[in-house]
């Protein structure tokens, strides 16, 4: 009696488990259904365009101005007055400085007095030469030599050339940077005053790769950017390429001229971007190419649906990226949440206020 009990017990079992089980089959959701209770993924799109993509070639470089002047000493002596500070803007012969100057304002006053004494001894001696054109003029060299007029001339000359010496001036018109001297400080014969720059005719001096070199051509635009401010930024041309590798660093010289007036500074360190026009390709930002499975997708948005597309890629300026297949013209890119995006998954597009 027992063991019928035992077997009549052990059959319920099994049929409640069976009913259990093909309840739970009878509940479980759908593929179509899962995807479908996923809510949508918030996304921006752009549009794909073709257009020139544009190649960018940095490198790093340094502010100079195209015309600057080092002011200095033309001899030696002691500063009597300095008339300029660092950044003051000054005219063409406008005077910077001048030394104590007693002792040749009173050597160039003696030559003046001893060059009047002599001229006066050479007209006399000269008015009793009655002859004709010819051998007047002959006699008139002699009797410069002879009255010593001559020598007074020279003497005059290099005395007021040493007292002359006494006056810095500006020999360009610009902005005075680097006054670091003071009145009644000794100076010599070619020590530095200051400099004189124009601020508004400024060049980069810069440093690229051979291979970058070839791509580069007078002319092409790019940005200077301080190195100390990367959010101000001065656009610029080139103006020449070094024809020439440096043997000792392997690099080309370039140099770019500024083409607006820019609060740049002479010597201030600069990050250059210089812009290459290259080839007409479908352009997307670089946000918009998510790698899977080792290769490169872009998801496109079409009614509310993620699509998945193989792409091939390009040139990549660090910003956006060429697409050479896999992409048209016009498609709507996603470039927001698209690394755990799916094929056919449900989107909401956003407003795109890039």
């Amino acid at each position: 009696m027992k063991l019928k009990s035992a077997v009549a017990l052990l059959f319920l079992t099994i049929s409640l488990l069976g009913g259990c089980s093909s309840s739970g089959g009878e509940n479980e959701p759908s593929s179509q259904e899962v995807k479908a209770s996923v809510p949508a993924t918030e996304v921006k799109v752009v549009k794909a365009t073709v257009r020139p993509f544009e190649y960018l070639i940095s490198a790093s470089g340094k502010i100079a101005s195209a015309s600057e002047v080092r002011m200095q000493f033309r001899r030696s002596g002691i500063i009597d007055k300095i008339y300029v500070s660092s950044g003051q803007a000054v005219s063409r012969g406008q005077l910077l400085a001048e030394l104590n100057s007693e002792s040749q304002k009173l050597s160039f006053a003696k030559a003046e007095l001893l060059l009047k004494e002599k001229r006066l001894a050479f007209d006399d001696q000269i008015m009793s030469y009655v002859i004709d054109s010819v051998r007047r003029k002959q006699a008139s060299e002699n009797i410069r030599v002879s009255s010593g007029l001559a020598a007074a001339e020279l003497a005059y000359q290099e005395a007021k050339l040493e007292f002359d010496n006494s006056f810095v001036r500006s020999q360009i018109s610009g902005v005075v940077s680097g006054v670091e001297l003071n009145a009644g400080s000794p100076v010599n014969q070619g020590d530095l005053l200051c400099f004189v720059h124009d601020e508004e005719n400024l060049l980069v001096q810069a440093e690229v790769l051979e291979s970058d070199a070839l791509l580069l051509s007078r002319g092409v635009s790019a940005e200077i950017r301080p190195v100390a401010s990367a959010e101000t930024s001065f656009p610029a041309k080139i103006e020449s390429i070094n024809p020439r590798v440096d043997e000792r660093t392997g690099l080309v010289r370039v140099v770019l001229h500024l083409t607006a007036k820019s609060r740049a500074l002479p010597g201030m360190h600069v990050q250059v971007v210089m812009h290459l026009p290259y080839s007409k390709n479908i352009i997307v930002p670089k946000e918009a190419v998510v790698v899977r499975s080792g290769k490169m997708v872009v998801f496109t948005a079409s009614e509310n649906l993620a699509k998945w597309n193989y792409v091939t890629t390009g040139r990549d300026n660090g910003k956006e990226i060429e697409i050479l297949s896999g992409l048209n013209d016009g498609d709507d890119v996603i470039i927001t949440n698209n690394l755990q995006l799916a094929h056919d998954a449900a989107i909401t597009v956003t407003p795109n206020d890039k």
